[in-house]
């Protein structure tokens, strides 16, 4: 570990510089990285970030230094760019943010009796037939955490917590407008003339990853997803693109699938002539969500390429603005919450519900968008209340079913829901799988994205490492 520490010394930088860069470093198991931190912390060398689950550090390293010899070290499981990552909002291209939202122009604290002049339900809630599922379920007791600019106080959304990972024990209030918004369409209250969201008795969670820019890094998310298993989330929103790869936050996904959690992502803004969809959407584990406009076709800035699940609507989508109000934008970020509230939807009529249930009745309930081609809509227009009824009848078949083990898997799927705790939410058991293959039957429908979690290796990195335009 000293022979690590030495190495660390000659290559890490105690404060950022011009000419430093941010390098993740990933140990290999919970003791390497316990006793590298220890060393290190003797040298009087700080990182950047650290994030003890993922065994992560994250250090300001000069750009030519010569990392070879510390990417042998048995210790060292790999060394990877922290790389950029950036709101999905109508912007200037691949990943970019947009400040332009377009204000509605009564707020909330004139709003009293306003029904006529503003509607309480935004036109894509009301697309995906969200109204019509909730009376028998608003998505009451599921946790929706939004991985975004952060959430600000507003009389139309319930934040029930968060976390801030850009400036660790800062406030986790959104200073760019973007996450307000996302949240506002996943699950906005409709309380007291205001608009509804999907799903409006959700419990929303702030996780501040990105910045005032709609900007962040991957080590940002990272810490962020890994608070979101700790504190056993049932839904991430991931309206964000990556402009690199990174393996870490692959296998940080990995990891949240496992416990049972639904990953949401936007597929990226870079129109028909985008090449492949961004990360993290393309990864198996993420339900993949483009955006439709207002005529039901693909929104023009939406992204195209193999690997997307779903549509959603994404163009001028009315939502909760940061500063008090409500605000209109567009942006694949703007239909992937459409996706985020409906899967708590599911889950509330269902709370045993793996991911890719979710993900398998959402695609076989679409709707198929004609003239448009499936490397640009997936399954095509997703619809809740089908999704939802088709819930209940595969519950209800899995109920009935002669297998015995079938009725204790289905409470057995996913943990009872408590407050948040440190403590980590326990993988999916042998009698839940047998529900997954249960379900898979009833959907008789896969997605077309290829979801197997013995996928090579191999054939994940040639989809990774495709060149895209920027």
């Amino acid at each position: 570990m000293r022979n690590l520490t030495r190495m660390l010394q000659a290559v890490v930088h105690e404060k950022p510089a011009r000419h430093t860069v941010r390098k993740i470093i990933v140990l290999k198991d919970r003791k390497s990285f316990n006793a590298c931190v220890r060393e290190l912390k003797k040298q009087g060398i700080v990182p950047v970030k650290q994030v003890k689950s993922a065994c992560m550090l994250c250090c300001h390293v000069h750009p030519h230094a010569k990392l070879a010899e510390l990417m042998k070290h048995p210790s060292v499981r790999r060394v990877e760019n922290d790389a950029r990552v950036r709101a999905h909002a109508v912007g200037q291209g691949r990943c970019s943010s947009s400040t332009r939202m377009r204000s509605i122009k009564r707020n909330h604290s004139t709003a009293k009796g306003q029904t006529a002049s503003m509607q309480q339900i935004p036109w894509g809630v009301k697309r995906i037939q969200a109204p019509k599922v909730w009376p028998s379920t608003r998505g009451k007791g599921i946790r929706i955490a939004i991985v975004d600019t952060g959430i600000s106080p507003h009389p139309d959304l319930r934040i029930s917590g968060g976390i801030n990972t850009i400036r660790p024990g800062a406030s986790y209030d959104d200073d760019n407008g973007h996450g307000t918004h996302v949240a506002g369409t996943a699950a906005a209250l409709g309380r007291g003339h205001l608009l509804y969201g999907t799903a409006p008795e959700a419990e929303l969670y702030a996780v501040k990853a990105l910045d005032e820019k709609g900007e962040g890094y991957v080590s940002d998310i990272v810490e962020g997803v890994e608070w979101c298993i700790r504190n056993r989330m049932d839904v991430i929103n991931l309206s964000l693109g990556l402009n690199g790869p990174s393996k870490l936050l692959r296998n940080t996904i990995r990891r949240a699938h496992r416990q049972g959690i639904v990953i949401v992502a936007s597929t990226g803004n870079n129109g028909k002539d985008a090449e492949a969809i961004d990360e993290p959407a393309i990864y198996p584990e993420v339900i993949a969500v483009a955006a439709t406009d207002r005529l039901n076709c693909i929104a023009s800035f939406s992204s195209r390429g193999g690997g997307i699940d779903v549509a959603a609507p994404g163009a001028d989508i009315c939502s909760t603005s940061y500063q008090g109000g409500f605000a209109e934008d567009s942006g694949t970020s703007m239909a992937a919450p459409h996706v985020s509230g409906t899967a708590g939807l599911m889950l509330a009529a269902c709370p045993s519900m793996l991911p890719e249930q979710i993900r398998s009745t959402l695609v076989h309930t679409s709707q198929r968008l004609r003239g448009e081609p499936v490397t640009a809509q997936g399954a095509g227009l997703i619809n809740a209340q089908k999704a939802v009824a088709y819930t209940a009848k595969a519950k209800h078949h899995a109920e009935k079913s002669v297998n015995p083990a079938l009725p204790a898997a289905l409470t057995a799927g996913r943990p009872a829901r408590k407050k948040p705790t440190p403590s980590r939410q326990p993988a999916p058991s042998t009698a839940a799988a047998a529900v997954s293959g249960e379900w898979r039957k009833a959907a008789g429908a896969a997605s077309r994205k290829q979801r197997s979690p013995n996928l090579s290796r191999n054939s994940i990195q040639h989809r990774l490492n495709k060149p895209r335009r920027r």
